[in-house]
């Protein structure tokens, strides 16, 4: 992890990660009790990619990870390359 709540004039990124020799900017999602994905609508890929157009180095991937905490425990999921 190289940086964490990267603000980008009204924008933020959750997480940025080198992957590699790869940047990927990484947007973290949690809900209870059902898949937090479906919060990820176009309108937020939208800014989530408009934040990392505004870095430079621009990311070469835009990934989400989702975590579902449920009553039978939390689930995790890497989704790379989402918008």
């Amino acid at each position: 992890m190289l940086a964490r709540n990267v603000r980008v004039g009204a924008d933020e990124i959750d997480l940025l990660v080198a992957w590699g020799s790869l940047l990927v900017a990484v947007e973290v999602k949690t809900l209870l009790g059902r898949d937090p994905a479906e919060e990820f609508t176009p309108a937020k890929a939208a800014r989530f990619r408009r934040a990392g157009q505004g870095l430079r180095p621009v990311p070469g991937r835009f990934d989400l990870v989702t975590v579902c905490v449920r009553h039978e425990g939390v689930g995790l999921r890497w989704l790379p390359g989402v918008c």
